[in-house]
């Protein structure tokens, strides 16, 4: 089947946890961590991500419990 869009270089299994994805996950960019793929200059790309708290978040939260949500989570 024929790609349309820009390329996926980070996809993401909504039904896996973040440590169980084929790329490893984190929250910022390092120098200690690897890159995971590279792209050219200029290139328009597309990288799924999962929310700040890898998920733990879900539909019935509102936008009060959000505004207090623990960022540690």
């Amino acid at each position: 089947m024929a790609q349309y869009g820009p390329r996926l270089v980070v996809p993401i299994d909504l039904k896996k946890k973040p440590w169980e994805q084929k790329h490893p996950l984190h929250n910022r960019w390092h120098p200690a961590i690897p890159a995971v793929e590279e792209v050219r200059g200029g290139e328009v790309f597309r990288v799924e991500m999962v929310d700040f708290s890898g998920g733990g978040i879900t539909k019935n939260y509102s936008a009060e419990d959000i505004k207090y949500a623990d960022p540690s989570i």
